[in-house]
């Protein structure tokens, strides 16, 4: 699913759907930033989603999008102060649902019909889920010798480039 709050269609005419679609929230097709108020970091908020197809009519309707934050971290393990502990979520859809919609294609070419039936998906819920896992074995541990001199750990620990 593209960003639903992009800011043009130009940008979202290629998307993980077979059609072209966009996304603009209900309440603000400019493309502005949704301001979610405090405890509400993740949900389901309604979109009007812009179903395009070539030779179509492009057809807003209607739909969902997971839009929102959730608490990520990483830290040092308690037990293995080598290891670091990371927890990563996304605002994602939790289950989805599917729509048949109908686009009034007049550019059609005599074989094609000139209504199109295209499918498209919402979520059906949203949630804070886990963003991915991080591959283990690309997490080098540190020695931890010597660090009881601060000054050891701050110039050890500099920002990478």
């Amino acid at each position: 699913m593209k960003n639903p709050l992009s800011k043009s269609c130009s940008h979202c005419l290629k998307s993980e759907h077979f059609i072209g679609a966009c996304y603009f929230p209900e309440n603000n097709v400019n493309g502005q930033e949704i301001q979610l108020p405090p405890g509400q970091e993740c949900q389901m908020t309604p979109v009007i989603h812009v179903l395009q197809h070539p030779g179509c009519v492009p057809k807003p309707i209607p739909s969902y999008a997971c839009i929102g934050k959730c608490t990520s971290y990483v830290q040092v393990s308690g037990s293995k102060i080598w290891q670091m502990e990371r927890s990563c979520n996304c605002c994602q859809e939790s289950g989805e649902r599917e729509a048949t919609v109908v686009l009034f294609c007049p550019k059609a070419k005599s074989e094609e019909k000139r209504f199109r039936k295209v499918s498209t998906k919402a979520p059906l819920e949203c949630m804070c889920r886990p963003c991915g896992t991080v591959d283990e074995s690309s997490i080098i541990p540190q020695e931890i010798a010597g660090y009881a001199d601060e000054s050891l750990l701050q110039s050890h620990f500099r920002k990478s480039l």
